[in-house]
């Protein structure tokens, strides 16, 4: 086997309960918290209400379950319905490679039937949050120039089924093989008018990887050098070989999940501070008075929501909430007319309101080579800065090195669940968002992660 699967595949099977921090396992609990109340509050989404469709047409002994569905399903469509529900709102976590959270759906799908514990499933989604870093870290986020995207997710959700499904070494080595061969997604989801496959891209990645798993259980072999052989990912897209070593290797001394941050807005991450600086603002102005914005952001955020890879007209005239919660001239335009970006930000009365359009025109997103520069490194900094320019002449500005919600600025326990209780609130009773909470914020106690899963099945 190549290099790189070698080294996950040891790492996965090798990684003991008793090695993760205190602290690490308090950063896994949180962020299976954020991701079970995204996954809550995108219950009622197009994408979401079609992936449980699906899921009811198969049946599952002792099965595994879809937020919101009594019937049990099978582990792949549990994994992809409920990861599309994680994914939908853009507000889950954002990580060094991408999303990792929409990992966990895959993790859980599979732990279910097997009786896993809270201590088995924190275990493979830290493993599962290590695996994306060490790829990213191997030079992964080099395949988003070359037209690919997320390849990350299939693995790492691979890696954290299998190591509830006990895998060793060689059948660890099959999974991965057999998640990366056949799933290579194009970058297209992320480019132009964005349709109902940017929440549902991930998830196929979490439902492919659980099946590769599987197989791989099941004796099933794959090519032994996806990454670096003959006809493998690096030929494809025309790379180095790929050499991911120091799997597990801290972040300023914080583990990968540690060193993910939390959003507290349903936007693409890079939106983040860019809005709060203009919630700042926005009680030296009324939005009458404006006459021009510019945003600065690092390359990233410029190239992901700023119309930096050739999508201007989509970012300026976005027609759906998809494409609106990745357009920062949206985003800057209501925070500044309604003072919030919220869930109610993605109407299609609020995409369309000609007041927002209006303003939209004025804003223009640059990138800063300095603000670049700060953003590299092995922990990003996701830096900003914004400027408007007012009809007397005033310019307003403000900066931000790191958005609340990053590792070094984070989003409290008590945030997280101000954050949990809103996306809960318009299904749930207070009484059962209160008794969901308690067995989250208890999951590394749980002997049985039924008591978790059961209680999302009637919501």
């Amino acid at each position: 086997m190549d290099q790189p699967t070698r080294n996950l595949a040891e790492f996965a099977v090798s990684l003991d309960y008793g090695a993760l921090t205190q602290s690490a396992i308090d950063s896994t609990v949180r962020h299976v918290v954020d991701t079970i109340g995204c996954a809550i509050g995108a219950l009622d989404a197009k994408p979401a209400a079609i992936a449980r469709s699906i899921a009811a047409l198969s049946g599952g002994t002792p099965g595994s379950t879809v937020i919101g569905l009594e019937q049990p399903t099978t582990p792949e469509y549990a994994a992809f319905a409920n990861a599309v529900m994680v994914r939908y709102l853009d507000f889950n976590d954002t990580g060094i490679g991408g999303h990792p959270s929409d990992m966990i759906p895959a993790t859980l799908a599979v732990a279910e039937p097997r009786l896993s514990s809270g201590s088995d499933v924190l275990l493979a989604t830290f493993i599962q949050y290590e695996v994306v870093a060490a790829l990213r870290r191997g030079g992964f986020h080099r395949l988003r120039k070359r037209h690919v995207d997320q390849v990350q997710s299939v693995i790492g959700s691979a890696i954290g089924a299998g190591r509830i499904l006990g895998l060793n070494t060689t059948e660890m080595a099959n999974a991965i093989s057999l998640a990366l061969t056949p799933n290579i997604p194009l970058r297209v989801v992320r480019t132009g008018v964005i349709s109902d496959w940017k929440g549902c891209a991930t998830a196929h990645g979490a439902m492919m990887g659980v099946f590769a798993a599987r197989l791989a259980r099941e004796g099933l072999t794959g090519p032994p050098e996806p990454f670096n052989g003959i006809a493998g990912l690096c030929e494809l897209v025309g790379l180095p070989a790929f050499e991911v070593g120091g799997v597990g290797r801290a972040y300023n001394g914080l583990s990968a999940i540690e060193a993910t941050g939390f959003k507290p807005y349903p936007s693409e991450y890079s939106s983040q501070g860019p809005i709060a600086l203009l919630l700042d603002l926005r009680a030296q102005l009324t939005v009458d008075r404006v006459t021009a914005i510019t945003i600065a952001l690092h390359w990233g955020g410029w190239h992901e929501i700023g119309g930096g890879q050739g999508d201007h007209v989509e970012k300026w005239h976005p027609t759906t909430r998809e494409s609106a919660d990745h357009s920062l001239p949206y985003l800057a335009a209501v925070a500044l007319i309604d003072g919030a970006v919220s869930l109610e930000s993605f109407s299609e009365q609020r995409i369309g309101d000609p007041q927002i359009r209006a303003l939209m025109q004025k804003i223009r997103v640059v990138e800063d080579p300095g603000l670049t520069r700060a953003h590299a490194g092995e922990l990003p900094s996701w830096p900003s800065r914004v400027e408007i320019v007012l009809d007397d002449g005033r310019r307003l500005e403000r900066s931000c090195a790191r958005p609340k919600g990053h590792p070094l600025n984070p989003l409290m326990d008590q945030e997280l669940e101000s954050k949990f209780i809103e996306l809960c609130e318009p299904r749930m009773a207070m009484s059962r968002i209160r008794q969901l909470l308690d067995t989250l914020w208890s999951l590394a106690a749980l002997d049985d992660i039924r008591s978790l899963t059961h209680q999302l099945r009637t919501i």
